[in-house]
């Protein structure tokens, strides 16, 4: 009788990235880093997803903030960054969105590249 240890098993690929997710905001609060964005709170540490266009893989990170610029208008400009360490390689597209915003496609090259997210409202 024979038995192996061997794992055989394929290591699905992957790639990072980092997203940049910005916004005019009609409310800023520089200290928390939460902006009210088409009516809807944004702050550090929600939730953002990449879904891969099959359906096939998904990940998720959270916010940092990168900058809040105060306009002359009163509105503010809202800043945040998310790095994704392991997407899903070999997806026609994908899919980023972040709660109750309008989603974005995207390509594997310009995710690698690095985006901009706009966030709008859905």
């Amino acid at each position: 009788m024979l038995t192996s240890c061997a794992t055989n098993v394929d290591v699905p690929k992957t790639f990072a990235a980092t997203i940049t997710v910005t916004g005019q905001a009609e409310q800023a609060e520089t200290g928390s880093g939460a902006c009210v964005i088409d009516m809807i709170r944004v702050a550090p540490n929600d939730q953002i997803d990449i879904f891969g266009g099959s359906g096939a893989g998904s990940t998720r990170s959270t916010l940092e903030v990168e900058a809040i610029d105060q306009l002359p208008d009163g509105t503010s400009t809202c800043s945040y960054t998310a790095h994704f360490d392991a997407i899903p390689a070999n997806q026609r597209n994908y899919e980023v969105g972040l709660g109750h915003f309008s989603p974005e496609s995207f390509s594997s090259d310009e995710l690698e590249n690095g985006v901009t997210y706009q966030l709008r409202g859905s």
